[in-house]
């Protein structure tokens, strides 16, 4: 009996242990100066959303081509915590691209690529 109880201490003692490293990953997770919201539009555009946690830096957006220019940069006043940019890309050359939201140390990117669009030849005999 002495020995079950024991086996269950330990048990438990492990599961406990577990469960709060497990926990603390998470409020790492969490605790992000920053948050993202990056998609495409109907009309061919790029929604960029931030939202910061705190106004206490300010934030930079970047447009990069695939040799690592920098295409368009923004500064994000500090005192900015929500912000909303529309990138039209309509006038960049066909390539990859790279989207970099940074903020106090802290790094997001997210890639795209352009390609031209491919047009059908129609015959067509009256």
């Amino acid at each position: 009996m002495k020995n079950s109880i024991k086996t269950f201490a330990v048990a438990f003692a492990l599961i406990a242990a577990a469960f709060n490293a497990n926990a603390e990953d998470k409020e790492v997770k969490k605790s992000a100066g920053f948050g993202t919201g990056i998609y495409t539009t109907k009309s061919g555009k790029i929604n960029v959303l931030v939202d910061k946690v705190s106004t206490d830096a300010s934030t930079t957006l970047l447009l990069k081509n695939e040799a690592g220019d920098v295409v368009y940069r923004e500064t994000i006043n500090k005192n900015q915590q929500k912000f909303g940019r529309i990138l039209n890309v309509d006038e960049l050359v066909a390539g990859k691209y790279e989207i970099e939201v940074t903020s106090k140390g802290e790094k997001q990117v997210k890639s795209f690529e352009l390609s031209e669009q491919k047009t059908e030849r129609v015959l067509e005999i009256k």
